[in-house]
């Protein structure tokens, strides 16, 4: 019984201590626990109900050959990638968590808004640098077009921006706007919302960490993994794709126009033309299609079949070909009948990806800076040509 009493007092010494040094431990640890956010200084209760990132926080991040989210979401390792040259990327947040100079400005010539691509957190020169000398940037990772309303309402409008500039990302827009707003129907019919179905060992940093530790001594080494694959580009480009975002051409036109996803985000995206356009503003919608995209008919046969094995959401190769084009459609579609500006990257990564350039890291999802530039020359073409138009 003593032995028992002590080593429950032992434990619970160390957990205290480790709580207490929350934010010096290893971001693998603590980063998907449920009040890493809180504890790392998120702005989790808005009045526009989106999080924020820290407030005026000093970020400091070197990009390496090991940086990008499919080194701990897949079996790719690091050793597989290419050389790499490492760099760093140094800016301080705003008092919303973005990435602007401080004060805002009280009028705007243009304003953009995104998820992660927006964001730019592991790039030194992000797309939209320099395109405006009055301009504000909302980039939130893990959002989309419904956060992205919220916070457009909440900091955008007020501004009175000439252009509004909305970055949608086909590999996870539609899903994290569906997400959003099922958190904000439960959180609006419970009292603890999603918290409420979190059990407590989760908050227990040595619980999580004899998980980490378990997962990694139960990770078979010798396991196959389908990645990286060899794109047939000249020279061969290997890659990953994050297999998540490959669910989006499971449906084809039909079913994904249908869903409720597309009708959430079709919602969010017509209140914002609304908004501008009864002020005589533009929105112009900004397509960012997904690695798999741009890739998927640059591989071979045997590589579409090795990445789709074991995948019960995807019939087959040429299912995913058939349905490939099915959501760049779909908000070009939605981009003419809302009478909005449209700008789909496709054809100037795709020409890109033709001559032998790279635009994506080899691991993660994101472009690198190539893409960020390519971006930015056919961002700054169509402003150009839409001035001449008008």
């Amino acid at each position: 019984m003593r032995a028992a009493i002590l080593a429950l007092l032992t434990l619970s010494m160390l957990e205290l201590v480790m709580q207490l040094a929350f934010p010096y431990l290893p971001r693998a640890v603590i980063e998907q626990m449920p009040q890493f956010r809180a504890r790392m200084g998120f702005q989790l209760d808005t009045a526009h109900g989106a999080q924020e990132y820290p407030a005026g926080e000093r970020v400091e991040y070197e990009i390496s050959s090991s940086s990008g989210d499919l080194y701990k979401l897949t079996c790719l390792s690091p050793d597989n990638a290419p050389p790499f040259n490492s760099y760093r990327v140094s800016f301080q947040r705003d008092a919303h968590g973005f990435r602007n100079p401080e004060p805002w400005p009280d009028k705007l010539k243009i304003a953009v808004i995104g998820d992660s691509f927006t964001a730019a957190e592991a790039i030194v020169t992000p797309y939209w640098r320099d395109i405006s000398d009055s301009m504000l940037v909302i980039g939130l990772p893990g959002s989309g077009s419904l956060q992205q309303q919220r916070l457009f309402e909440a900091y955008a409008l007020p501004r009175h921006p000439d252009i509004v500039i909305l970055a949608f990302f086909a590999g996870n827009d539609l899903q994290d706007s569906l997400t959003f707003y099922r958190q904000s129907q439960e959180a609006q019919s419970s009292a603890g919302g999603a918290q409420a179905n979190i059990h407590p060992l989760n908050y227990s940093l040595l619980f999580n960490i004899a998980y980490v530790v378990r997962s990694s001594l139960l990770q078979d080494p010798e396991a196959p993994c389908k990645f990286p694959q060899t794109a047939r580009t000249k020279p061969p480009t290997p890659l990953a794709f994050y297999e998540t975002f490959l669910s989006t051409f499971a449906l084809n036109s039909q079913a994904l126009r249908e869903s409720e996803m597309v009708r959430i985000t079709r919602e969010a995206i017509g209140s914002m033309a609304a908004a501008l356009q009864a002020r005589g503003s533009r929105l112009i919608l900004m397509y960012i299609p997904q690695k798999a995209e741009l890739y998927w008919e640059l591989l071979s046969a045997d590589s579409q079949a090795a990445i789709l094995a074991g995948n019960d959401e995807l019939d087959s190769a040429a299912s995913v070909s058939a349905n490939l084009p099915a959501q760049r459609n779909l908000i070009a579609e939605l981009a003419t009948e809302l009478e909005i500006g449209f700008l789909d990257l496709t054809p100037a990564l795709s020409s890109a990806i033709s001559k032998g350039e790279q635009p994506y890291f080899f691991a993660d999802t994101h472009w690198n800076q190539a893409g960020h530039d390519i971006a930015r020359i056919a961002l700054l073409d169509f402003l150009n040509q839409s001035t001449l138009d008008m």
